[in-house]
Formats: structure tokens, C-alpha cells, sequence
């Protein structure tokens, strides 16, 4: 069996007590001089540094790029439209020359180079595939 002691016995718990500052004002007073607001003189503007001009070129560069893509893009579009065109006139047994002469200067106007080779590739697919369809029709 077990025997419990002085179970309201809170002598034993004893708060701990905060040590007093030493030093004083002194302390105190050097605080109060560094927290006061000092004005701080202000120098000319730096030059623009090397690798500031040359991120600004880069991002010349990529709003460049995005504009070529887009205009790449638009190109592939028109030309697989000028594709159906034929695709279309051929099966109703009749396209027109001028029609042709104009697909034909589609495709030899208005390339642009992109640095995606996968984009110019496809373009390149689609130009020759053009091409194609145009040296056929015009036997």
C-alpha cells in the first residue's frame, strides 16, 4: 500500500524570482539615444550595372521571341487553311489558278526564324507539304 503525504502542501512550489537589472540608467539611456530617429544622408543614384542591361537585353530578347512565335504560330494556321482550301477544291474537281498563285505566295513570304527548333520543324513540315500540293496542281 501506498501512503500519500500533505496533498495540499504547496509549499514545494516555490516562483521563481526575476533577477533585478543591474547597471541602472546608464543602460537605459543609451537605448533611448539609439532609437532616436537620425537622418541619413543619401547618396546620388548608381549606374546601372552590367548585369541589370544585360537582363533588361533578355527580356528584350524573350518579348522579341514571344512575337516571332506568335506570328509563327499564325503563319502555320493560315497555311493548313490554304490546305484545306485545296483539300476542298480538289474534292469539288476545281480550284482556281489565281487561287493557287496566291497559296504559292504565302508560303515563299513572311518567314520568320524562331530559336524553337520543334516550331520551325513543324513549319517546315507544313511549307513543303504546301509546296507539294502546289507543284502537283500546277502540272
Amino acid at each position: 500500500m501506498i501512503k500519500i503525504n500533505d496533498v495540499n502542501k504547496v509549499n514545494d512550489l516555490k516562483t521563481a524570482k526575476t533577477p533585478k537589472a543591474s547597471g541602472g540608467e546608464s543602460f537605459s539611456v543609451y537605448l533611448k539615444e539609439t532609437m532616436k530617429p537620425q537622418a541619413a544622408p543619401v547618396g546620388p543614384g548608381g549606374a546601372i550595372s552590367v548585369a541589370d542591361a544585360i537582363f533588361a537585353a533578355q527580356m528584350v530578347d524573350a518579348d522579341e521571341e514571344k512575337e516571332v512565335r506568335k506570328k509563327l504560330i499564325k503563319r502555320g494556321q493560315t497555311l493548313l487553311e490554304k490546305l484545306e482550301e485545296i483539300r476542298d477544291g480538289l474534292l469539288m474537281g476545281y480550284i482556281s489558278r489565281d487561287r493557287l498563285i496566291e497559296i504559292s505566295r504565302l508560303v515563299k513570304d513572311n518567314r520568320y526564324q524562331s530559336e524553337d527548333p520543334r516550331l520551325q520543324e513543324i513549319l517546315g513540315e507544313i511549307e513543303l507539304r504546301v509546296e507539294v500540293e502546289l507543284a502537283k496542281l500546277m502540272k
